[in-house]
This record gives C-alpha cells, sequence and structure tokens, in this order.
C-alpha cells in the first residue's frame, strides 16, 4: 500500500499537485495528464527520487523519508525509457532486475540476448527494460510511460503482464497517456489537471 496525505509536489518555483491524499492499494493505477503536468514527477516523489514539498507518502505504513535508498530499492521497481551511455548487451541489461534464462518472457526480450544496446531498436529497448523490470519479486511496481515504442500486440501483452502483478497483490502505478494499454487494463484512472490529482 502506498498512501499519500495531504501530498504536494513542485518543480522549481511550480506547483505541480497540491493536497493529494489517495491510499494506492492492491490493483492497477494509471496517472494521466498533459505533456509537463507532473506525471513523471509525480512518480518520482513516490520513489523518493523527488523531495515532497508538503505533506507525506507512506509505504506499507512506513514513512517513505524514513526509508533508507536501499528499502525503497526493496519495496519497488521503477520503469522509465533511458539512454544506456555504454554498449552492453541485452543481456546485461536483463540481469540488471534478476532476469535469467529460463524465466517469464512475454515480451520476447529473449531473442535479443545478444545484441548490442545501441543497435537496438526503440521498441526492443523497451521490450528489454521491461522485461528486467518486471523480473523483480516486489510489492510495488512504478512504470513511467511504459507503452512508449511498444507495438499493438506488445502492449496487449504487457497488459496482461501487469493485470498479473496486481492478481498476485502488487500495486502497479503507471504514468500513460497511450490509450492502447489504458483500455486493456482494468485500472483506476487518476488525472491532473490545474495543480490537482483527481480521479
Amino acid at each position: 500500500m502506498i498512501k499519500c496525505t495531504a501530498t504536494s509536489i513542485s518543480r522549481g518555483e511550480r506547483r505541480l499537485i497540491s493536497d493529494f491524499s489517495f491510499e494506492f492499494l492492491t490493483g492497477i493505477y494509471v496517472v494521466k495528464g498533459p505533456n509537463g503536468s507532473g506525471k513523471s514527477t509525480f512518480l518520482l516523489s513516490l520513489l523518493g527520487e523527488v523531495p515532497l514539498a508538503g505533506g507525506s507518502v507512506t509505504i506499507d505504513r512506513r514513512d517513505l523519508a524514513s526509508l533508507s535508498e536501499q528499502g525503497r530499492c526493496a519495496t519497488y521497481s521503477w520503469y522509465e525509457d533511458q539512454e544506456i551511455a555504454f554498449n552492453f548487451t541485452a543481456k546485461d541489461v536483463l540481469g540488471w532486475g534478476g532476469w535469467s534464462i529460463g524465466m517469464a518472457d512475454e515480451l520476447v526480450a529473449e531473442e535479443l540476448l545478444d545484441r548490442q544496446w545501441k543497435r537496438l531498436s526503440r521498441g526492443e529497448r523497451a521490450r528489454v527494460l521491461l522485461t528486467s523490470v518486471l523480473a523483480k519479486t516486489c510489492p510495488h511496481y512504478l512504470l513511467d510511460e511504459p507503452a512508449a515504442g511498444l507495438d499493438d500486440s506488445m502492449i496487449l501483452k504487457l497488459a496482461s503482464i501487469l493485470t498479473e502483478k496486481a492478481r498476485d497483490g502488487a500495486v502497479v502505478i503507471i504514468s500513460e497517456h497511450d490509450l492502447r494499454l489504458i483500455s486493456a487494463l482494468d485500472a483506476k484512472v487518476l488525472t491532473i489537471h490545474g495543480g490537482l490529482l483527481t480521479e
């Protein structure tokens, strides 16, 4: 469970979200909003990577501010589209999240094992990173625009994986505007508008 109490989030001098109170229980949640509204910043604040401007966040009844970096890493798995400077292989990146050969591979990342990172397409990189992130067993999964770069078939497979995570008791929070993924999920939708995050 992730509980926000009168949570406020800012970027510089700009207030993105004010006095947001909500309990994220087992299930899937989608955070929507226009570009620049604060979707990614909100997720980063739940990770403890962005300081709160007000209020509090508790993770399974523990104050986020009291958790060490190691403690936060144990409770979360985090996905974002990222550039990797060194030319690792897909197998290297898959291993970061604990994935190994023989584990579930719904996004067909295993066929990319020996490919160098810089030679992968955007969609192939997304499949590798998502497989790595979702291989980790933890109570909370936070994903920043995971549908970006995926084709229709992979989006349906991703939706199936996330649904299974929620059925197993996880909290899954996604920032997303791709209607293909949103429509494939049985998710509660929250929207950022005018500094408010509301259902």
